[in-house]
Order: structure tokens, then C-alpha cells, then sequence
């Protein structure tokens, strides 16, 4: 015959514990509430002072405000590209590697035509996409003020490889 152990008998007296806290409550223990006494003296009421409406500046006045760009790092307007819509997306560009070494640091781009493309850290890609940063897994690209990072792509073997 099995004897109970020492975990299940706390867990059970701990269950039973619970069971009589919430049968006593539902009886009415602790439903008493105690109002605090009422103030002799009311709080007196704070003073209010008119509302004065100042004037609404003009939009000109906003001009100078809205020829800085908030999110570049050098606070300057974006550059107006040669060639806006070719400039903005990387949709044309996949990573298919990363070459990193001591003094050289490598992405390698495959276009959609098909050409490998080699790009240095620093240098700048056909559709003016900057690589910022290259690490043995992530490539980190900027365009004007927008930041974009890849991974390189984690191949599997197929399930009838593994054996």
C-alpha cells in the first residue's frame, strides 16, 4: 500500500486552510464597513481666477519648424533623391551572405536580374540604401531617415535528410 507523501499532505491542508477562509468569508466575516466621521469644518473652495484666451500664433510662424526633420541625426531636411522611386524600397535586393574579417567587412546582394552584388561597410547600394553596420548574422541599412536591418536567412534541411 502506498503511503502519502509529505508534499500532497501540506497540499491538502493548505487546500482545506483555503476552503474555510472562503466559507467564513461568504458568512460575513470582514463585510463590516467603517465610514470616517464626517469633517466638522468643510474644506473651503479654492479661489478661481478668469481664464485669459491668448492668442493662436499663425501657421508661417511654424515654417522654420517644419524645414527641420525631427528624426534625422543631423537635424537637416531630407535630401531631395535623384530618382525617388527607385531610392525607397529594397524589394529589388535579397542578403544571400556576410563576409566579416579582421580589416574587411562584406554583405553580398543578389538583385532581382540575378547579379551578386558586394557591398562594403559604409559604401552605399544602386538604390541609395547605406550599409550602416555589418555583423556576422544582421546587416543594418539607412535611407534619409528610415533604418532598416536583414538577417541573413536560416536554412533547413529537409525532414528526409535527417537521419
Amino acid at each position: 500500500m502506498k503511503t502519502q507523501g509529505k508534499p500532497t499532505f501540506w497540499l491538502s491542508v493548505l487546500v482545506v486552510s483555503l476552503a474555510a477562509l472562503c466559507l467564513v468569508m461568504f458568512e460575513g466575516l470582514g463585510a463590516g464597513i467603517e465610514w470616517y466621521p464626517e469633517l466638522a469644518h468643510p474644506l473651503p473652495a479654492s479661489p478661481t481666477a478668469p481664464a485669459t484666451v491668448l492668442e493662436t500664433p499663425t501657421l508661417e510662424s511654424y515654417a522654420e519648424i517644419w524645414g527641420h526633420s525631427l528624426f534625422n541625426r543631423d537635424r537637416k531636411p531630407d535630401p531631395v533623391a535623384w530618382n525617388e522611386h527607385d531610392t525607397q524600397s529594397l524589394a529589388g535586393f535579397s542578403l544571400n551572405g556576410i563576409a566579416v574579417s579582421q580589416t574587411l567587412r562584406k554583405a553580398l546582394f543578389k538583385t532581382k536580374e540575378g547579379k551578386s552584388l558586394s557591398v562594403a561597410q559604409g559604401d552605399t547600394l544602386p538604390n541609395g540604401w547605406r550599409i550602416e553596420r555589418i555583423t556576422t548574422q544582421t546587416v543594418s541599412l539607412s535611407f534619409k531617415s528610415s533604418q532598416q536591418e536583414l538577417s541573413l536567412p536560416v536554412l533547413k534541411l529537409p525532414a528526409s535528410a535527417v537521419h
